[in-house]
C-alpha cells in the first residue's frame, strides 16, 4: 500500500461517515450500489502510456534495490517514487492523488510470463483544492533559505528568482496561463513537466483529461477563453455606469435604485457579449441624430448585444395618469438623462420613447465599446398601470 492510497483510505471513509449521518441521504445505495469509477470521483485524470519508458525512470532514480524487491518489475519499483514527486509538486493544490494499478496477472505455467511491458496504463486521479490549483505562481522560499537549493532542484530550469510587492526576493515558478480555461489546466503542465524531468517520461506518454466542458464552450483564436474575462470586464462597466448614474447633477428626480437586469451581469451567460473595436472608417456621421451610418458599399456592421440595466426614479405627486402623458415624460427624462451623461462623461447617448442607449467606452481596454440600454421605470402614483 503506497501513501497515496492510506490518505484515500482516510478520504473515503470520511465521506462514507458523512453518508451515514446524513438522514436525507440514502446511503446504503450511495456508498454500496453506485459504482465510483476514478473519472466520476476525480476533477482530473490523466494517465501513463508505453511503461517501457518506466525502465529509463528506474534507471535515472537509481532504484536498483527497488527492482530487485519486486523481481525485475519496474512498474512497481517507479510508481511509489512518481507519486511521492507528483504529490511534492501539487502541494496544496490537490487534496488527494489517487492512482489505480492493474492486478498481477496470471497465466499458463506451460507458457512464458506476459511481458510488464503489457500492462494496462497507469492511471491517476486528481482532487482539487479550486482555490489554489489555478494559480499560474508557485512561490518559493527565499534566495537566501537553504531549502532555496532544493526548490530548484524539483523544478528545474522553470525555477527563476522573482522580486515581489512585499520587497522579497524569492524562487518562482510561473506557469502559462492567461485566460481562466488554460489556468485550470496549470495541473497538467506541472505533471507533465515533473515527469519529462525527473523521470524522463515525455509529454507524448500522458493522457490528460481535464476541463472538458472548456473545450465546448471556448472561443478564440489568439487567446482561448471560456467567457470569463469577457463577463467580469461587463460587470466592471456597469458598476462603473452606475456609480456615475448615482453621482449626476441637474436630475428632475434622484435616482432610488439602479439594477442590473442581463445575465452576463450574474454570471449566468454561457457566452457573454464581446467587447468590439469599431472601425471608424465604414461609417459616417448623421449630423442631426450623431449617429453612425455605414458607408456605401461597406459590409454591414457588427450587432452590439445591449447590456440592459433598470434605473428606478424617486416617487412624485406630479405624475399624470394618462398612459401617452407618462409615455411621452419618461421620453423627454431619456433625452435629459442623455444630455447629462454627454456633457458630465462625455457618453454618446441614443434616447429612444422606451429606452436610452449609451455608449460606453472603457478606459481599460482601447476603444472597447458596449451598447448599454435601460430602461428609467419611475413608480407611478394612484391607481393606474404602465
Amino acid at each position: 500500500m503506497t501513501a497515496c492510497t492510506y490518505k484515500q483510505l482516510q478520504h473515503e471513509a470520511s465521506v462514507s461517515m458523512q453518508f451515514w449521518d446524513n438522514p436525507s441521504v440514502d446511503g446504503f445505495h450511495s456508498l454500496l450500489m453506485t459504482p465510483k469509477p476514478m473519472i466520476r470521483t476525480s476533477d482530473h485524470v490523466f494517465q501513463l502510456c508505453e511503461l517501457v519508458k518506466l525502465q529509463s525512470s528506474c534507471k535515472k532514480l537509481n532504484l536498483l534495490s527497488e527492482l530487485m524487491d519486486h523481481s525485475g518489475n519496474y512498474v512497481h519499483a517507479a510508481l511509489p517514487f512518481i507519486l511521492s514527486l507528483l504529490q511534492q509538486g501539487l502541494g496544496q493544490r490537490v487534496h488527494l492523488l489517487t492512482h489505480s494499478l492493474s492486478p498481477d496477472p496470471e497465466w499458463s505455467v506451460e507458457s512464458e510470463a506476459p511481458k510488464h511491458k503489457a500492462q494496462p496504463p497507469l492511471a491517476f486521479g486528481l482532487l482539487l483544492r479550486q482555490e489554489l490549483a489555478a494559480s499560474v505562481l508557485e512561490r518559493g522560499p527565499p534566495a537566501d533559505s537553504p531549502k532555496a537549493a532544493e526548490f530548484r532542484q524539483l523544478w528545474g530550469s522553470r525555477s527563476e528568482l522573482r522580486r515581489f510587492q512585499d520587497s522579497a526576493i524569492t524562487e518562482a515558478v510561473l506557469w502559462d496561463g492567461e485566460s481562466m480555461c488554460q489556468k485550470r489546466l496549470v495541473p497538467k503542465q506541472i505533471v507533465t513537466h515533473l515527469l519529462r524531468l525527473h523521470a524522463d517520461i515525455p509529454e507524448s506518454c500522458v493522457r490528460y483529461v481535464g476541463a472538458m466542458v472548456d473545450d465546448v464552450i471556448k472561443t478564440g483564436s489568439e487567446v482561448p477563453s471560456t467567457g470569463e474575462e469577457v463577463s467580469l470586464l461587463v460587470v466592471q462597466a456597469y458598476d462603473d455606469l452606475s456609480r456615475k448614474l448615482w453621482k449626476l447633477e441637474g436630475l428632475p428626480l434622484s435616482i432610488t435604485a439602479v439594477q442590473g437586469a442581463h445575465p452576463a451581469l450574474r454570471y449566468t451567460q454561457v457566452f457573454p457579449p464581446q467587447p468590439l473595436k469599431m472601425d471608424y472608417s465604414f461609417f459616417d456621421k448623421e449630423k442631426t441624430s450623431r449617429s453612425l451610418v455605414p458607408k456605401e458599399g461597406k459590409p454591414c456592421p457588427t450587432y452590439i448585444t445591449p447590456i440592459t440595466m433598470i434605473c428606478h426614479m424617486e416617487g412624485s405627486g406630479k405624475w399624470p395618469h394618462d398612459r401617452l402623458a407618462i409615455r411621452h415624460i419618461r421620453a423627454a427624462f431619456h433625452i435629459n438623462l442623455g444630455e447629462l451623461l454627454k456633457k458630465q462623461h462625455n457618453y454618446t447617448c441614443r434616447p429612444c420613447p422606451t429606452h436610452l442607449d449609451v455608449w460606453k467606452v472603457s478606459l481599460f481596454l482601447l476603444r472597447w465599446a458596449s451598447c448599454v440600454s435601460f430602461i428609467c421605470s419611475p413608480p407611478l402614483t394612484g391607481g393606474t398601470t404602465h
